[in-house]
């Protein structure tokens, strides 16, 4: 076998028991980690070939970041809107003009060719900030073709030049579309209805968004276990704008996670510790809307914490998970050691992908190599480069 060795390592964060290995060297062959060294050792020694060496410099890398939340099929701006809000104008929900609706009405009328383009240029920003797997939603057409097609696009994009890899969520489920004329309930059956049409185009996961002004925890239960029924893993939008049983609906159904958590409970973080059930959390949100979670309740119970940027047209732009590790550090307060794992190992966790997220043998070759010579940059830099990023062992950056 041969393979690619990067050598001299500054700081080796592996995300996994063996912490931080100083003087380090990782090989990787045929997409995994095959070996992990001494700077300057030879891995043939261990019956591993490279014919490919990297020399890096005396700095930090670390695991592919993993982004556990995002919007990125859509059409059209919301920054006018964005703009009003920061004025006083209080956050539209599924009307025309305003809120999802507004991006459901825009995104309808992008020609599918100039979508996929906007799309492709999305996914490569979060190359670009360190993130080798990203969570992608759909939710901006609310009708069957429409959020078939997305699943359809995301799937196709899957492992192109350049890009993260993709876990592709269907949430049909995001909010009434601004056109129906029949009742939430209907829109719920219809959703229900194209799950296992979703599945088959190629997506991962369901989502739904549970919460005031939009689905409720009987809808949104529904939606759940059906599609856990589909084959799907399950993330649901819990206890954003108000406190209304997401979390504890989350781990009743065994959901892989609950996202953004603004009004979670001790009770509510008990249950999830108890279910397994992963707190994604997005800081560029909670900022945005000035709610932080109680995210001392959830490390108190034991709940493993993911982080996500919760890209999206009307509330936060970044792709740059980089720069998300620092706000954990910065709102959530967060050490860099628990950013970190929140944005690698927690990330993993919630997408259930147990092949990547930690550095150690036999593992996906998904690493960055950053412009710094100590994780403390992530606190200091706000939106830290990565010198190179490998994918499955493929450098994309």
């Amino acid at each position: 076998m041969t393979g690619i060795l990067l050598d001299r390592i500054g700081r080796l964060w592996t995300g996994v028991e063996r912490g931080v290995v100083t003087d380090a060297a990782v090989a990787i062959v045929d997409g995994a980690i095959a070996w992990i060294g001494d700077a300057g050792a030879d891995p043939a020694a261990d019956s591993v070939a490279c014919d490919d060496r990297v020399d890096c410099g005396g700095g930090l890398v670390t695991p592919g970041l993993i982004d556990a939340h995002t919007h990125p099929v859509y059409g059209g701006s919301r920054l006018a809107e964005i703009a009003a809000r920061t004025a006083g104008r209080p956050y539209g929900a599924s009307d025309a003009e305003t809120g999802i609706g507004a991006t459901v009405t825009a995104t309808r009328a992008t020609d599918a060719a100039q979508l996929r383009t906007a799309v492709r240029r999305r996914l490569r920003g979060w190359t670009a900030g360190g993130a080798t797997t990203v969570e992608t939603k759909t939710g901006y057409h609310l009708t069957r073709d429409g959020e078939l097609g997305a699943v359809a696009l995301l799937d196709e994009l899957r492992g192109g030049d350049g890009l993260p890899d993709l876990h592709v969520t269907f949430l049909a489920a995001h909010a009434v579309p601004p056109d129906h004329t029949g009742t939430p309930d209907e829109h719920i059956d219809a959703s229900i209805s194209w799950l296992g049409a979703a599945a088959q185009q190629g997506a991962d996961a369901c989502d739904v968004f549970c919460d005031e002004g939009y689905f409720t925890v009987a809808q949104a239960r529904r939606v759940l276990s059906a599609g856990q029924r589909a084959g799907l893993t399950t993330h649901i939008h819990a206890d954003e704008l108000a406190h209304t049983g997401g979390a504890q609906l989350a781990a009743e159904v065994g959901a892989a996670s609950a996202d953004h958590l603004l009004h979670v409970t001790d009770d509510d973080a008990r249950a999830m510790a108890d279910a397994g059930v992963v707190a994604t959390l997005c800081p560029g949100t909670a900022l945005a809307v000035g709610e932080l979670p109680d995210v001392a309740a959830l490390q108190r119970h034991g709940v493993t914490i993911a982080l996500g940027s919760d890209h999206n047209p009307g509330m936060v732009g970044t792709t740059d998970m980089s720069l998300v590790v620092c706000l954990g550090v910065a709102a959530f307060g967060l050490s860099v050691t628990e950013a970190l794992a929140a944005a690698t190992h927690g990330g993993a966790r919630a997408l259930r992908l147990d092949d990547r997220g930690g550095i150690t043998e036999g593992a996906r070759a998904d690493l960055v190599w950053w412009d710094a010579e100590h994780e403390g940059a992530f606190a200091w830099a706000w939106g830290l480069p990565p010198r190179a990023v490998w994918r499955s062992g493929d450098r994309i950056v």
